[in-house]
């Protein structure tokens, strides 16, 4: 196989490996299949595994995938000290999460202005339309969704520096993800930086998923082996495992 798997009877079909990728609205998929394919075979994809469930005889495979999860980030992951926050990934998730923060730069782009002279001080005179994508309206929720002129005077003020705040702090995460076996330290503002980015991460992935309430949530877990959403569901996974531990280490 091209992107250099290996060869224990898997397979991933093209459409699903590269679901990642176009989550964010990347065109390319090369980049993605080897990444995320390689990831998938070792949290669990395809994998047996045995399941007191009567009716099923196998644990669902989103189940299998965040044990497998939980079970690294007992020795990875966050970690409290003394001296700050710890943060170590393995081989796998660590480039699994560079690939992650490299295409979501593309998502976080500014509308573009039309008057040079705008475009040249930074300051808007109009407002931007409101974002066509979902997933960037997801992570600029509008405050006045029944009122058209404050909702277009806050898009006007606050949308380019939002996108800004965003892409500076994913930038940061991306320089700081730390190698296989490396450790980083994280002092408060930058464990803030990985809260907010591993938060859009996610919901980036729930807006391409439809995740709109705790059922929607929920159905997830019951995608059969087939279904073209669940490479990209286990990528939500490892980022909802992520995110409640550092969550729950800055408690």
């Amino acid at each position: 196989m091209a992107s250099g798997l290996p060869s224990r009877g898997f397979a991933v079909p093209a459409r699903a490996a590269g679901a990642v990728r176009v989550a964010f609205g990347a065109v390319g998929v090369a980049g993605a299949v080897g990444v995320t394919a390689r990831w998938l075979w070792a949290v669990g994809w395809r994998r047996p595994v045995p399941s007191a469930r009567p009716e099923g005889g196998r644990v669902p495979r989103l189940a299998a995938i965040r044990a497998t999860t939980q079970g690294w980030m007992r020795v990875n992951g966050f970690r409290r000290t003394s001296a700050g926050i710890e943060l170590r990934l393995p081989r796998l998730e660590s480039t699994l999460l560079t690939e992650l923060l490299e295409q979501v730069d593309g998502l976080l782009q500014p509308p573009p202005v039309d008057d040079p002279l705008e475009a040249l001080v930074g300051l808007r005179d109009t407002a931007p339309p409101p974002p066509e994508d979902p997933a960037v309206a997801r992570l600029l929720p509008d405050p006045y969704p029944d009122d058209p002129m404050a909702s277009g005077d806050f898009r006007r003020r606050r949308t380019d520096e939002a996108l800004a705040h965003k892409r500076d702090a994913a930038a940061r995460v991306l320089a700081a993800v730390p190698a296989p076996g490396d450790v980083l330290l994280l002092d408060e503002a930058a464990a803030q930086d990985w809260l907010t980015v591993l938060n859009d991460l996610r919901l980036v992935l729930g807006t391409r998923l439809g995740l709109t309430d705790d059922e929607s949530t929920e159905e997830l877990d019951r995608l059969s082996p087939d279904d073209p959403r669940l490479p990209m569901a286990a990528v939500y996974s490892f980022l909802t495992e992520l995110l409640d531990e550092l969550t729950r280490t800055l408690l």
